[in-house]
């Protein structure tokens, strides 16, 4: 049987996969606005009101919302069974932390750590607030697109197959708007993850704006016995220096501060 190529996308024919991922951007949602009615829900997860009332129900039967008595939604107790191995893990950020700010006073901009939440990475730590870096930047909890961030790329490009294939076929389909290229190019994917596995980090120029400023990002990963667990990033305005002058100032000091840190994880 063949297998399905790396920039297959989920298709159509899979509306459980895709209401899964929509429970969870509600989820994700609900924690960063606090309490929301169903019509606002809807508009800020780009659903049908019809939809996002039929996922907000599933939620608040299972404990993962609960509605208020103005009928606005809120996160569930159910949510903090998601939350425990986390909060388990909480202690591994005393170990990073320490670490990673060494590393921004070294470096003299913002560190992040970030690890997997399948199509997108979620942010576990930043040193956002310790630099002069004065442009807001995501804090903890935050997700950045797994195929548009250099944290993303450098995660995915070190995954060992199948599970490299099922995350990138699953951030083709969850993040299509920031990623055509790759959908009219499907190769394009693939050459690129080679290059990020063979140079050992990744460089996103122009990954978001903060306040329409363009800001670029360098990013490595974390190993554990031959697993990748995490990755370390550094963000910098893009005018301030050429991709490559960026990979040749950062990528070993970062590369070095991972090995450190992959001890802990």
């Amino acid at each position: 049987m063949t297998e399905p190529t790396l920039a297959a996308s989920i298709s159509d024919s899979q509306p459980k996969v895709r209401s899964l991922v929509r429970g969870l951007e509600i989820l994700r949602i609900l924690n960063h606005e606090g309490a929301l009615s169903t019509v606002q829900v809807a508009a800020k997860a780009g659903l049908a009101r019809i939809t996002a009332h039929r996922l907000l129900k599933t939620l608040e039967r299972d404990g993962y919302a609960v509605r208020d008595e103005a009928k606005r939604y809120h996160l569930g107790p159910s949510v903090l069974d998601l939350n425990s191995r986390y909060a388990r893990n909480s202690w591994l950020m005393e170990k990073v932390s320490p670490l990673m700010q060494d590393l921004c006073r070294k470096l003299g901009w913002p560190i992040v750590l970030g690890t997997s939440n399948g199509p997108r990475m979620v942010i576990r730590h930043t040193t956002r607030d310790e630099t002069g870096f004065w442009l807001k930047l995501r804090g903890p909890g935050s997700q950045v697109p797994l195929l548009r961030s250099a944290m993303g790329l450098a995660f995915l490009a070190h995954t060992h197959e199948p599970l490299q294939r099922d995350l990138a076929r699953a951030a083709l389909h969850v993040d299509a708007a920031h990623t055509p290229q790759f959908r009219r190019n499907p190769n394009a994917l693939r050459s690129l993850l080679e290059e990020v596995a063979q140079q050992g980090y990744a460089v996103v120029r122009d990954s978001w704006k903060s306040e329409s400023i363009p800001l670029s990002a360098i990013a490595v990963p974390l190993h554990r016995e031959d697993v990748v667990t995490a990755a370390l990033g550094l963000t910098y305005y893009q005018s301030a220096m050429t991709v490559r002058e960026a990979a040749s100032r950062y990528a070993a000091p970062l590369q070095e501060a991972a090995r450190h840190m992959s001890v802990s994880f």
